[in-house]
């Protein structure tokens, strides 16, 4: 914990934010995604019964997906866990 100007506790970052290039491939995905969701959040406003069905659906998927991943884990007793980042060590 480190103190700020006004006396308050705030918590310390592990590490430094900084802006950085993305290759054009990831660009062109932030792109692609960005403009579905503007046109979905145009349907959804147009129609919000559709809207309301489509959550539904997808939340129904996504609890039989993590059911599935779950049974599985407590079968077979093991749990991978993805490393996203790791920190580069410092001399």
């Amino acid at each position: 914990m480190v103190k700020n100007n006004g006396g308050e506790y705030m918590a310390e970052t592990l590490e430094e934010s900084e802006a950085v290039r993305l290759p054009g491939w990831m660009r062109l995905l932030a792109i692609i995604s960005g403009i579905i969701s503007i046109v979905a959040a145009i349907m959804a406003i147009i129609n919000p019964l559709l809207a309301l069905r489509t959550l539904v659906i997808l939340f129904a998927v996504a609890l039989l997906f993590i059911g599935i991943e779950r049974l599985v884990v407590g079968v077979s007793g093991k749990s991978y866990r993805f490393i996203t980042h790791r920190k580069a060590a410092t001399a």
